[in-house]
């Protein structure tokens, strides 16, 4: 498809990188209804999802749930081969906090699999073209408020800080998202990725 919604995109780019994902341990931090979790549920992998309220979709249910707090794992010190979160960092209050436990049980050369949105998106501009400014706490739906948003250099040496390894950002999709319209383009040239709705990020230990 070459103008996707931003949702199947990511979703699509999430199940193409747990298509390679085999026999691992695998924990998801903010876990929520589980879709994304469920995709690593293959290839002989044993996967966790922690969350601070269970919210699992019976459909998605898959794997095993643990009740905890992404800045407290309740997991001991190497515990997991990769930890996955989609989405969440924003919603943190400590974030340092949080990226130093996922550090913590995560084995030797174990990695990282992380999405969060671009603050400097196409809206963001667009917003900034005409005079308004994003205030955070932003709230954008009921129960959805981002404490902060991130820009690719501060995500990056938030995973530096913590003393990840081989930290990659990958610039996702460009279009704007609601209402009747949510088209976007996968694949960004360079010039247009400061502006991308999202960043995956990849570390190791």
């Amino acid at each position: 498809m070459l103008f996707p919604s931003c949702q199947s995109a990511v979703k699509a780019y999430i199940r193409e990188y747990a298509s390679k994902i085999k026999k691992s341990k695998i924990l998801d931090v903010g876990c929520g209804d589980g879709e994304y979790t469920s995709l690593f549920c293959c290839n002989n992998n044993k996967v966790f999802g922690l969350d601070i309220k269970e919210r699992v979709i019976p459909e998605f249910k898959k794997f095993q749930f643990v009740k905890g707090n992404a800045e407290n794992l309740p997991f001991p010190d190497e515990s997991f081969d990769l930890i996955i979160s989609f989405d969440v960092l924003e919603h943190i209050s400590d974030d340092q906090k949080a990226i130093k436990e996922m550090y913590r049980v995560l084995k030797r050369r174990g990695k990282v699999f992380l999405e969060t949105p671009n603050r400097e998106r196409l809206s963001w501009w667009l917003l900034f073209l005409i005079g308004k400014k994003r205030i955070y706490p932003l709230k954008l739906g009921e129960n959805c408020i981002h404490l902060r948003e991130y820009t690719r250099v501060e995500i990056e040496e938030k995973f530096k800080e913590a003393n990840f390894k081989r930290v990659k950002i990958i610039p996702f999709w460009l279009g704007l998202r609601g209402g009747w319209f949510d088209k976007g383009i996968v694949v960004l040239p360079k010039f247009l990725e400061k502006i991308c709705q999202c960043y995956f990020l990849k570390a190791e230990k």
